[in-house]
C-alpha cells in the first residue's frame, strides 16, 4: 500500500513543476524559429517584429477575418522568421509559404513605405489584391508602423 507521505510529496513536486513552467512561459516567448527574452530588444521596431507589442507596452492587435489576435500570441517573426526571409510557415495544422519581407526585397517588388504600411494594416499588396492568409491586418499607430519599417530596413 502506498503511504500518504509519498502521495503528498508527488503532489508538491507536480505543483512546483507547474509553477516553474508557468514562470518560464511568462518570461520567455518562443516559437519554432527563435527564442528570446522579452526585454532584449534594440528598438521599438524590433519589439514589434518579434513580440507584436509596442515600446509603450500596449499590445498590437491583428485581425484575420472575424478573428482578433492580441500581440504576443503571433508576430511578424512567427511566420516570416527572425531574418524576414520567410519560407514554410505553420499555423495550427495549416502549412503555408510566407514571403520574404525584408525591405530590400519589398522595394524591389515596387513597394513604397506607404504600400508596406497598407500591406501590414490592411493585408493588401502593391497591386491592390488581398494578401494570402494567414496575413492579418495589424492595428497600430503610424509611429509604430514607422518603427517597424525602420527595423525591416535592418534585415539583410
Amino acid at each position: 500500500m502506498k503511504s500518504p507521505g509519498n502521495l503528498i510529496i508527488a503532489i508538491v513536486l507536480i505543483v512546483i513543476g507547474l509553477i516553474g513552467l508557468f514562470a518560464l512561459s511568462y518570461s520567455t516567448y518562443s516559437s519554432s524559429y527563435y527564442s528570446y527574452q522579452a526585454s532584449g530588444f534594440q528598438s521599438n521596431g524590433e519589439r514589434i517584429y518579434f513580440a507584436a507589442t509596442s515600446g509603450s507596452g500596449e499590445p498590437i492587435v491583428s485581425s484575420i477575418g472575424q478573428m482578433t489576435v492580441r500581440g504576443g500570441m503571433m508576430s511578424c517573426a512567427t511566420c516570416h522568421g527572425p531574418d524576414g526571409k520567410g519560407g514554410k510557415g505553420r499555423v495550427m495544422m495549416w502549412t503555408f509559404d510566407a514571403p520574404d519581407i525584408r525591405y530590400s526585397t519589398l522595394i524591389g517588388e515596387n513597394y513604397t513605405d506607404e504600400l508596406i504600411k497598407r500591406a501590414i494594416t490592411k493585408g493588401i499588396d502593391e497591386e491592390e489584391k488581398q494578401l494570402q492568409p494567414p496575413m492579418p491586418g495589424w492595428q497600430m499607430p503610424d509611429s509604430d508602423l514607422n518603427d517597424l519599417i525602420g527595423f525591416l530596413k535592418t534585415l539583410k
